[in-house]
């Protein structure tokens, strides 16, 4: 009796949906590492973020972007045009629309959501529509009504209702999308994680503490520059400059005698040695670009873009 070959797949899936949608948590609870940063803020994904998840069958570059919305600003146009390279490229697309709140079918599919729809079928590629945030969903029979609706509007693959903070449904979600991926061998090395470098994922953990500290008062105004990197013996000495776009969030960031950018370094350094699996050594400290947010090319600078 002969061996019945194994089919591996390889291939890209970009995550998309609105601001909040899970779009991050999801990704990294597919990879098993905090890639993304994850904050309540809506907009805090700026770039597009790959990570690999590595399966026997398959290998799958999930690709985590901005969430969708009306671009307004230099910052804004940035982040629909990394959207826009991963659907690209991508051979599936995973739509994360929010199940959870009161909104009706019809609201949850309107602008800008309606505006994704219409960019997806203009590429052309498989969907998945994840109802994500189900954990917050009792009962279980209200999705009904919002499966109904965005079977009609979306026609997807499939629908799967998933929670990414507590994972319920996620392993159906990747059970649905492997088929789609090309057939092929794999692309990375079995411990690939990522194509970003690790200074580029300590900035987006310095940011992420920085939005998480300071809420909704100066986060899309601020960049992370990582200035200096040394590896020591037993520690990492690791030197960064938070870049504002006026003076006022100079002031927040630094907070009364300091304490404000004391505590964006305390929360920093525990993601940081998290990260690196070594102790860390971090200095911050405020720099004022005015004007920077609305400067093409100081945004793409800025953002490592």
């Amino acid at each position: 009796m002969s061996d019945v070959p194994t089919i591996h797949r390889c291939g890209q899936a970009a995550i998309v949906g609105p601001p909040n949608a899970g779009k991050s948590t999801l990704l990294n609870r597919l990879v098993g590492e905090a890639l993304s940063i994850v904050t309540p803020v809506p907009q805090t994904t700026r770039h597009r973020i790959l990570g690999v998840l590595q399966r026997p069958d398959a290998q799958v570059a999930l690709v985590d972007t901005p969430g969708f919305h009306l671009p307004r600003t230099e910052m804004n146009r940035l982040m629909i045009e990394a959207l826009d390279a991963a659907l690209e490229t991508a051979d599936v697309f995973l739509l994360l629309i929010s199940a959870s709140g009161r909104r009706t079918p019809e609201e949850r599919f309107g602008p800008p959501v309606s505006q994704l729809v219409e960019r997806l079928r203009r590429v052309g590629k498989p969907t998945i529509l994840a109802l994500t945030k189900v954990d917050l969903v009792k009962p279980k029979e209200r999705l009904l009504p919002l499966m109904e609706h965005a079977a009609k509007r979306i026609d997807p693959v499939a629908i799967v209702p998933i929670s990414p903070l507590t994972g319920d449904g996620v392993d159906g979600l990747v059970d649905a999308l492997v088929p789609l991926l090309p057939e092929g061998p794999p692309h990375w090395a079995p411990d690939d994680l990522t194509d970003r470098p690790l200074r580029f994922l300590a900035a987006e953990r310095i940011r992420e503490a920085a939005t998480l500290e300071t809420r909704q008062e100066v986060p899309h105004g601020v960049a992370v520059v990582v200035e200096r990197w040394d590896e020591g013996d037993r520690v990492t000495a690791i030197a960064a400059a938070l870049v504002v776009d006026r003076p006022a969030h100079k002031r927040i960031l630094v907070g009364r005698a300091g304490s404000m950018i004391r505590d964006i370094g305390i929360r920093a350094r525990v993601s940081l040695e998290e990260l690196l699996g070594r102790p860390v050594r971090l200095d911050l400290f405020v720099q004022v670009q005015e004007g920077w947010t609305r400067d093409p090319a100081r945004v793409r600078e800025l953002t490592g873009e």
